[in-house]
C-alpha cells in the first residue's frame, strides 16, 4: 500500500519501476538493511519519461517486493502513512 501512495503522489507508473527494476544500476550507499532488517537494494536511473528514479526493493521468495519509489530530482507532495 505504501508504495502505491508514493507512487500516486510522485507521478510514477509501474511501466516506470519496472524499467529501473529492469536496466537501473544498485546504489550501493541507498542499499543496505531495511527497517524489518532484510537486504534492500537501492536501483537507480532515468525512465523513459526522463525522471530521475530510485526504486528500493527487497528479495523475497524467488522474486522483489517493491519497498518504495522517489524522484531524485522532485520533491512531491505527498501525505501517505
Amino acid at each position: 500500500r505504501h508504495v502505491k501512495c508514493r507512487m500516486d503522489c510522485r507521478h510514477i507508473d509501474i511501466e516506470e519501476i519496472k524499467e529501473i527494476i529492469s536496466d537501473g544500476n544498485v546504489n550501493y550507499s541507498k542499499s543496505g538493511k531495511g527497517s524489518k532488517g532484510n537486504d534492500t537494494y537501492a536501483l537507480e536511473g532515468y525512465s523513459n519519461e526522463h525522471q530521475h528514479l530510485r526504486v528500493v526493493v527487497a528479495p523475497e521468495h524467488d522474486g522483489l517486493v517493491v519497498i518504495t519509489c522517489i524522484d531524485i530530482d522532485k520533491e512531491w507532495p505527498c501525505n501517505c502513512d
